[in-house]
C-alpha cells in the first residue's frame, strides 16, 4: 500500500514560489502556441484546434526515452523549479485535464496566517485532471485539483504564486460526479490490482525522494503576504469539495463535467476545508473557510502541455 502513496510526489503537490501575473499565466492557458517546433507538438496541438478532449494514457512504457527516466526528471524539476509554465512540458502523471480561473476568498475566522487568514482573497488558477488514464464515468477515476493562488486582485501584478493539490483516491474510484468527490492534500491511497506494475515503477522513483510523499504542508499559502515578524501558522490539511448546491451534470467524461460555458454555469464554487486533527476525508474535523469561486474553464495545450505546478519538499 506504501507504494501507492508514493504517486503523491507528483499527485499531492503543495505549495512552492515564483512570480508571475495572473494574466501572464491564463494567457499560456487561453492562446494557442504560434506554431510547433516539431511533428509531436503539432499533433498534439491539432487536437486540441480540432476541440477535441485529448486522452492521454499513463502508462510505465511512457517513463522512459532514449534510456533516461523521463519521471525521476519530472521529479527533479517539480522539486527543485518554481516556474508556474514552461514551452512544453509533458505530464507522465495526471496528463488528462481542464484548467480553471476565478478567486480564492477566505470568509470564516481562522487562528492561520497569511492567505488562510479571514478576508483573504487572490486570483486563481486552478487545474482539474485524472491522477490517471481514466477520464469517462464507469471507470476508476482518480479525481484531483491544483491550485496556484496570486495573491492580488490586479491580473497584471506580478507576484509570487503558492501552489497546491488535492486528490481523492489515488489508484481511483468509480465515483459519478467530479464535483461530488472530496479531495484532500492526504488522499486514500486506495488499491487496484491492474495498476500494481505501474505503482511499482513510480514507486522506484519517489520512495526516497522526499519525506512521507503521501501528504504536502500548506505552509506556503499561510506564509503569502506575511509581514517580517508576523507569526506563520497554518493548518495541517487540505480539503476541496464543490458546493451542495452547485449544479450536477452527467456529461460522460469530468472534463466536459466541469465546462462552465458549456453549461452555461454562472460559476462553479468548491468550498474549502481545513483541519488540524485528521485527513480523513470523512473525518467530523473538517472546518469550512472559504471558496474557490471559477468562471472561466478551458481544455487547451497550454493547460496539459505547459503549465507546471511546483512541488517542494517537506520541511524536517
Amino acid at each position: 500500500m506504501k507504494t501507492f502513496t508514493t504517486l503523491c510526489l507528483l499527485s499531492v503537490s503543495m505549495f512552492s514560489y515564483a512570480d508571475a501575473s495572473f494574466n501572464e499565466v491564463r494567457d499560456v492557458i487561453f492562446t494557442p502556441p504560434s506554431h510547433a517546433l516539431n511533428a509531436i507538438e503539432e499533433q498534439e496541438m491539432a487536437v486540441y484546434q480540432n476541440s477535441q478532449l485529448p486522452h492521454y494514457e499513463v502508462k510505465a512504457a511512457n517513463f522512459f526515452k532514449d534510456g533516461l527516466n523521463l519521471l525521476k526528471q519530472d521529479a527533479e524539476r517539480t522539486l527543485s523549479e518554481k516556474n508556474d509554465y514552461y514551452p512544453r512540458l509533458e505530464k507522465h502523471l495526471h496528463s488528462n485535464g481542464i484548467c480553471l480561473t476565478g478567486n480564492w476568498q477566505i470568509t470564516a475566522d481562522t487562528p492561520y496566517s497569511g492567505y488562510f487568514k479571514k478576508g483573504s482573497q487572490a486570483l486563481f488558477i486552478g487545474r482539474a485532471s485524472t491522477a490517471l488514464t481514466e477520464t469517462e464515468q464507469g471507470e476508476p477515476r482518480a479525481f484531483a485539483f491544483a491550485g496556484k493562488l496570486f495573491p492580488t486582485l490586479k491580473p497584471t501584478q506580478t507576484v509570487p504564486t503558492a501552489n497546491f493539490f488535492t486528490v481523492d483516491v489515488l489508484a481511483g474510484a468509480d465515483r459519478d460526479h467530479y464535483l461530488d468527490v472530496k479531495m484532500t492534500n492526504e488522499p486514500k491511497t486506495g488499491f487496484r490490482f491492474g495498476i500494481i506494475p505501474l505503482a511499482f515503477q513510480v514507486g522506484r522513483v519517489f520512495r526516497n525522494a522526499d519525506d512521507n510523499p503521501g501528504y504536502r504542508p500548506v505552509d506556503n499559502i499561510a506564509t503569502l503576504g506575511v509581514k517580517a515578524g508576523e507569526t506563520v501558522k497554518a493548518p495541517r490539511f487540505l480539503m476541496v469539495q464543490a458546493m451542495p448546491k452547485t449544479p450536477r451534470n452527467d456529461s460522460k467524461d469530468f472534463r466536459d463535467e466541469l465546462n462552465i460555458e458549456k453549461h452555461h454555469l454562472p460559476m462553479l464554487a468548491m468550498q474549502i476545508f481545513v483541519s488540524d486533527s485528521s485527513g480523513d476525508q470523512d473525518s467530523k474535523d473538517w472546518k469550512a473557510i472559504g471558496q474557490i469561486s471559477l468562471t472561466e474553464s478551458k481544455v487547451s495545450y497550454g493547460c496539459d502541455r505547459q503549465l507546471h505546478f511546483a512541488h517542494p519538499k517537506i520541511k524536517k
